[in-house]
């Protein structure tokens, strides 16, 4: 009797049936949509909606994060900034206040009444990617280092503010970041601290005595007028529009304010206490010698300070809302707020 031979097909149908089992469980087991490693991800279960943003790993009460009025890139960040030799920049006079900012050996100057209108410039100095990052609201220039591990972010405005200061985004992760302390307070990145750069507030004439070579932003739309500034009522208000964690009404919220911090202590170098006391200070914090000087005619600080030593400058406001324990220079104790 010869070999009994079954047809081969069977055999096949259920390889190819296998086959596609496995591949179904396969697939069905993976993430739709997973992303590439480091990228943006975020659990809806557990994502905070705040304005057009699904924010993970919120590290601040997402209640305390308001709208700032414009929606997220309302406000255009500056992302191919123009510069010109000073001669040229007919925009600034001796007396323009400027952010002044040297890395690398490079100097650079961007006029206020420019970049409040913009808020952040994305921008390389002296081969370095930087955030120059000014805030009209909290009236805080910041500059970061835009280097983040091995990877360049480019910040945007969100829209949001958090202790009445701006909050950026980055469009690599959509990390939300707090621009005083300069902190992802939610996303991928949250927790992340960038690195601070220097930068100085003083006028075109005072920064250029110090760095002759500098260029200076030019004016980056040409639709804007931005001769007339859209914050000069809001610089007179003695108020706070928006929630904040520490307040001190003794002296007007909008006051300038040079606050220094030396090995977690911090102290408020306030315009007119600098101002009684004849406009200069000689001070000793953490074992730092520092000098502090205030002009009302520019009204601009001036400050020098040793290594070790973090200088901030903002409005009383927003110094207090994120150093609720600060000490105040002179502090002149129990005295009547000021009426405007």
């Amino acid at each position: 009797m010869g070999t009994l031979r079954l047809p081969a097909w069977p055999w096949l149908l259920a390889f190819w049936c296998l086959t596609a089992w496995f591949l179904t469980a396969w697939f069905l087991a993976a993430p739709l949509g997973a992303e590439p490693p480091g990228e943006a991800k975020v659990d809806a279960a557990s994502a905070h909606k705040i304005g057009s943003f699904a924010v993970s790993d919120l590290r601040v009460p997402a209640e305390h994060i308001v709208s700032g009025g414009p929606p997220r890139d309302g406000i255009q960040s500056v992302d191919a900034p123009r510069f010109v030799a000073p001669d040229e920049a007919t925009w600034v006079a001796g007396n323009t206040p400027v952010l002044g900012v040297s890395v690398g050996g490079e100097a650079r100057a961007y006029p206020v009444h420019l970049i409040e209108r913009h808020q952040i410039v994305n921008d390389t100095i002296g081969g370095q990617p930087v955030a120059v990052t000014y805030d009209p609201l909290s009236g805080s220039p910041r500059v970061f280092s835009r280097t983040v591990g091995e990877r360049t972010l480019e910040f945007g405005v969100a829209g949001l503010l958090y202790n009445g200061n701006f909050l950026l985004y980055d469009r690599q992760t959509e990390s939300l970041w707090s621009q005083l302390p300069g902190r992802a307070v939610g996303g991928p990145l949250a927790g992340t601290t960038l690195t601070r750069l220097p930068v100085r507030q003083e006028t075109m004439g005072m920064w250029f005595s110090r760095e002759s070579a500098t260029t200076v932003l030019a004016p980056p739309v040409s639709t804007i007028d931005y001769r007339y500034s859209p914050f000069s009522s809001y610089w007179l208000e003695n108020r706070i529009r928006w929630r904040v964690d520490a307040s001190d009404p003794r002296f007007h919220a909008k006051e300038v304010v040079v606050g220094v911090e030396v090995g977690g202590v911090t102290r408020a170098y306030l315009g007119s206490l600098v101002t009684e006391a004849g406009g200069r200070v000689q001070d000793e914090i953490g074992g730092k010698k520092i000098e502090v000087e205030y002009s009302t005619d520019d009204a601009v600080f001036r400050w020098n300070v040793p290594e070790g030593v973090t200088v901030t400058e903002a409005y009383w406001f927003a110094w207090k809302a994120f150093h609720p324990g600060t000490e105040v220079w002179k502090d002149p104790g129990e005295i009547a707020p000021p009426e405007f």
